[in-house]
Formats: structure tokens, sequence, C-alpha cells
């Protein structure tokens, strides 16, 4: 039944306000951080971003709403938008900070893209940035990994009773959404210190090996929230060795894992892994691909040392299925089929429920069971077939959703690529950028030649549209274009 109310539109933006403010807050650290290092432009930058955000995040907290009532159209409209917001006022810095100077355009890019955990950047040098910029670029990531609206959950409590699980409905990922707790705000703040206590693991773990203090803060944010951002215009190649890639495949691989899971197996339950169909396929496609990536080291001759057949090609395979996007120097030298491959597990994307972009294992699983229905149909067209995952039959109108998504997440790779190319961007540059941005995965190639600054300021909007779409999983966002969804 369709909801006949009007859209609480001064619930909305009020909660908007509480958002606001929420951000000024994070933008406090990079404020002390610009302190700390005597970066005075950068901190100047932060000043006035932090008090343009906190004045526009009180004047909306300001507004009382007749009723504090939300529904689902609240629940979808706030949730798209908040992440529009979000990117605006933290694009602030970009422009402001001494060694950025970004325009309008590149400035949203970039904040969308550390926001949504896309991890593209038009800043080539990334090593001549302050760390005040660093620090924001790698928060931005932390903060959207988990998501903006499940943060917002788990500090505000009243949302509980006023529209917050349509909230987390439309910022959740996958085909349906487990609650690790009655309550959906003690689910939020469950995910939350979860992914913070991880957080923080990585981040002692790499200041404990070749990293400082700030490199390995940086990381950890950006590693655990698989966004991919990094510290040194190298990337993680800046640290040569295998401690810091054994220890950063780990995180990222926990990364690409259903946080309910990992709840439920730090309780004691590890039946919840060793059961769950999605984690087992997400298993399985990690050992076959890494054998195949090893395969073509040995035959390409890019064989020079053990790490090469070993952590390096596992590195990259968890790296690209989690959509983290940090690649090896050697990369390059691993022949086509890799790239390829690569490209097909950043479609994939890792499992519903994490932080990890790509259309999720969750629901190939079970587009596959239900094509091989299809195909036992045709022999037997009488017989009466369930999709069942992990132990459950999914509901039609689930696999329909999925079967739509699936068609839906491609269409908008094509719609997307013939856009920029009619911004005479070159057609595998155009498409490939979508690709990337659509699956959240900022992964760069020699497709791209290393840099998204190709794209002209019309196609950074674009590709933003697309970081957006991706990170809410297309419906949220389409639901918003239906006439419907506005009318009363």
């Amino acid at each position: 039944m369709r909801d006949s109310r009007k859209i609480n539109y001064p619930m909305v933006v009020r909660v908007t306000g509480f958002l606001l403010l929420i951000e000024a807050a994070f933008m406090l650290t990079p404020a002390v951080t610009a302190m700390i290092c005597g970066e005075n432009g950068a901190m100047r930058a932060f000043g006035i971003s932090t008090a343009i955000t906190a004045a526009a995040g009180a004047v909306f907290c300001r507004i009382r709403p007749a009723h504090t009532d939300m529904g689902r159209r609240e629940g979808f409209l706030l949730t798209a938008s908040i992440w529009v917001v979000f990117s605006l006022f933290g694009m602030i810095p970009y422009m402001l900070a001494p060694t950025t100077r970004l325009d309008l355009s590149a400035a949203f890019f970039e904040a969308m893209s550390g926001f949504t955990t896309t991890g593209v950047s038009l800043v080539e040098h990334t090593d001549q940035l302050s760390r005040t910029i660093n620090v924001w670029r790698c928060m931005s990531q932390w903060l959207g990994g988990m998501g903006i609206i499940i943060f917002t959950l788990a500090v505000i409590p009243m949302l509980n009773h006023s529209g917050g699980m349509q909230m987390f409905n439309a910022e959740a990922t996958g085909i349906t959404h487990d609650k690790i707790r009655p309550r959906i705000s003690s689910t939020a703040k469950q995910m939350w210190g979860i992914y913070t206590c991880l957080t923080v693991l990585l981040f002692l773990l790499l200041w404990a090996g070749p990293m400082d203090a700030f490199d390995a803060a940086c990381h950890a944010m950006a590693t655990m929230s698989t966004g991919g951002f990094s510290t040194s215009s190298s990337g993680i190649n800046a640290w040569p060795g295998t401690y810091v890639k054994v220890i950063l495949t780990v995180f990222m691989f926990l990364g690409g894992v259903n946080f309910a899971l990992i709840y439920k197996a730090m309780h004691g339950q590890m039946h919840a892994l060793r059961d769950n169909d999605t984690f087992r396929t997400y298993l399985r496609v990690i050992a076959l691909s890494t054998a195949v990536f090893i395969v073509c080291i040995v035959v390409n001759g890019a064989f020079i040392e053990w790490s090469n057949v070993t952590i390096d090609p596992l590195f990259q395979v968890v790296s690209s299925i989690t959509s983290t996007g940090y690649s090896l120097s050697a990369f390059n030298y691993w022949g086509v089929a890799v790239v390829a491959l690569s490209f097909i597990l950043m479609f994939s994307g890792g499992c519903a429920g994490s932080t990890s972009g790509g259309v999720k294992v969750d629901r190939l699983v079970c587009l596959m069971k239900f094509l091989h229905n299809e195909v036992k149909r045709l022999l037997r067209p009488n017989s009466v077939t369930a999709v069942r995952v992990n132990s459950r039959t999914v509901p039609a109108h689930a696999v329909n959703k999925v079967v739509a998504f699936v068609c839906i997440y491609t269409l908008v790779i094509v719609l997307g690529g013939l856009l920029l190319t009619v911004l005479n961007v070159p057609m595998h540059t155009a498409f490939y950028s979508v690709f990337s941005c659509v699956s959240n995965a900022g992964f760069e190639v020699e497709v791209t030649e290393g840099t998204f600054n190709l794209i002209p300021p019309a196609g950074r909007w674009i590709l933003a549209a697309a970081m957006l779409i991706g990170r809410l999983e297309i419906f949220t966002v389409l639901v918003l274009c239906t006439r419907s969804f506005w009318r009363r």
C-alpha cells in the first residue's frame, strides 16, 4: 500500500542538521593535525570548513517539524541526499587548502570518491599533499565505509523510533539485511564497534611494522573501509617487503566479509561462517583467482622470488574483489588475463553487509542458482524449484530484484560510458572509468593512464553520480526518479 502522507521534509532537514554537526566534529581531527604539524594554510582551510559545516548544521537543527514520524519515503530521501550533502560540505577543504586548490567539480569528485570509498583521485602526487589533507581523505573513506546513515543510527537513538529501519534498509547492502540485535540502533552500534576495533588493531600492526604513526593511521582507515587511498604516490609499493602486504591482505579480506558474520564468529559461533553459502563462495573465488594469477605470473616470466607467487597474487586478488583498489607495481607485467580477471572480481565485490563495493557475492550466488533452476526447468517444465541460499528459500520477489539489479547495474555502466564518449573521452577510458566508479573500486591501471585527470569537468559530475549510485546500490537513487515517489 502506497504511503499517502506528505513527505516530512522538516524532519529530513532536521536530521540532516544533526549529520552535518557530526561531519563538523570529524573535521576537527584534521584541524588538530594541522595545528600539530604547523600547517597554517590547512588549519585555516579546515577552520573555515568546520565553521561553515557546523553553522549549516545548527541552522537545520533549529527546524521544528510538526511530528517526528518518518516512513519509507523519508528514509530513501534522507539516505540518498545525505551522501550528496556530506560531499558538498566535505569538498570545502579541497577548495581552500594550499596543497590542493581544486575547482568545484574536482573538489566534489574527490569528496564523493572518499565518502563512497571509491578511491579514485584527481591528485597525481599525494605525497606532496599536506598531512592534514591526507588525514581528511582517509577519514572520509573510513566514515563512509560502514555507512553514514548506520553511524547516525548508532549515535542518535531517537531515530530507532522514527524511520530508523527504513534508513538502515536504504543504505545497507545485499538481498536481505540481517540485524545483529533486535533494535536497529543496537545493531548499528555493534557494527561500528567491530569496525572501529578492527581499524585500531590494523593501525597498531602497521605502526609496529615499517610505517610511522601517520601513515599507519591513514592506511588503517583506508584499508578497513576498503577505500584504498594512500599517503604515497607509489601507493602500497612505498613499503616494500611482505609484512605490510600480509597485514593489509588479512584486513582487506575481513573488510569484504559480512560484519554480522564477524560478530557471530567473535561470539564463538564459528559455524555461522562454515555454514554460510556466500562466505564459502567468497573463499572459493579468492582461492581460484589466486591460482589463476600464479599461473599467469609464471607464464609471463614475472616469477623472480617466492613472494611473486605467494603473497603478491593473493594481495592483488583480495584488493580487487573487496574493491580496495591497491595495486602492486608488478601488476602490469602479469599479463592481460590478470587485468581481465581483476575486472570480473571488481564486478563481483565482497559479501553483503561488508564495506566492499561491486554487485556482491550474495547476489551472484542467488543469480547462479536461479539460472541453474531455469536450465533444469527446460528439461522438466512442470518442476517446481526454489532458490535456496544459506538453507533458506529466497522469496520470488527477492530473486526478481536480484535479476533487475544486475541488469540495471550493467545498464548504468553502459549509459555512463556513452555519456563520457559524448564528451570526447576515449571509449576504453570512458567505460572503464564508469565501471570502476559504479563498482566503488577505484582501480587505476593503464586503461586510464593511471589517473582520472583525462576526464573533463562535466565528466567528473557523471562519475560522481556513478559513485553514489554504486554505493547506494541503485534502487535507493532510482526510486527518487519515479513520479510516484513524489506524489502524496
